[in-house]
């Protein structure tokens, strides 16, 4: 098993992120069709898409180990994702009833551990092991937050008892850095899928659907870092969800680490020329 963790600082809105991220057609990944009619008080509707924006938030627990550096650094990162929209292999977003009035929401639990190491002025972080679990939220009517308590679990409020498991997700491999004095820093994880009972009502095209999904993008906060003690750091972001048949060739990961980091830092040149004008 290879590694990714996703405690990263990027100054960029999640928001921005996303849009960047789902407007890429060079990011592009195979079709799949979504039938929106399956989630209860929804109209018919079957989106076809290649692609799902996404934002998450996270609390990674860092311990150090006599020093950052050697490789063996434990952390464990709790948190949750909510999906933006369905992005077009074109570019752009896909109309549906994700996220819209009278609509439906979508959201991951996510539980990662790993090792750390140094990497010049940030850090290089494997996972070792993730799981998460993406729910649909039929009336939007539930309340997500994590918080900076060691161990706690997500704090799942609202009306959160009609939501349903569609998606469960185990790692296959990943990594992800933070530099630049942690400020800075991009994540990749190729994740294993199984679709529930429900999943497969909802996840309709291709059938067998994509035994993989990848999901990578830029961190765009990292509050608590530190690269000489233990920590505790809340980290949030946006990112991109693909789906995918089989393990991309060895390289593959990092490459598409480093490109998403330079589409995020030509996003943020472009907010900081609007700010200026």
């Amino acid at each position: 098993m290879k590694p990714l963790s996703s405690f990263l600082r990027f100054a960029l809105s999640a928001v921005a992120i996303g849009a960047a991220l789902i407007s890429a057609p060079a990011l592009a990944g195979p079709l799949f069709t979504v039938n929106e009619g399956s989630v209860p008080g929804t109209a018919a509707n079957l989106v076809v898409a290649d692609r799902i924006s996404f934002e998450y938030h996270a609390r990674v627990e860092q311990t150090i180990v006599g020093g950052l550096g050697g490789g063996n650094d434990p952390f464990i990162e709790t948190g949750f994702l909510t999906k933006a929209a369905f992005g077009s292999p074109n570019g752009g977003s896909v109309q549906s009833q994700l996220n819209s009035l009278n609509g439906y929401g979508m959201y991951g639990l996510f539980t990662i551990t790993g090792q750390s190491s140094g990497l010049a002025s940030g850090i290089h972080a494997n996972f070792q092991t993730m799981t998460m679990t993406l729910y649909i939220d039929p009336n939007q009517d539930t309340s997500l937050s994590v918080s900076n308590i060691a161990g706690s679990p997500v704090n799942v409020g609202g009306v959160s008892g009609d939501d349903y498991a569609i998606v469960t997700y185990t790692l296959d491999l990943g990594e992800a850095r933070i530099v630049a004095g942690l400020a800075q820093g991009d994540f990749k994880a190729l994740l294993n899928a199984t679709l529930t009972p429900q999943g497969q009502l909802f996840f309709v095209n291709p059938n067998p659907f994509f035994p993989l999904e990848s999901l990578s993008g830029n961190t765009n906060s990292f509050i608590g870092g530190s690269l000489t003690n233990s920590f505790i750091a809340m980290a949030d972001g946006g990112g991109l969800e693909l789906f995918q048949t089989a393990v991309p060739e060895p390289g593959t990961i990092a490459l598409l680490g480093i490109g998403l980091f330079g589409l995020g830092m030509t996003a943020r040149r472009q907010q900081d020329k609007q700010r200026q004008a």
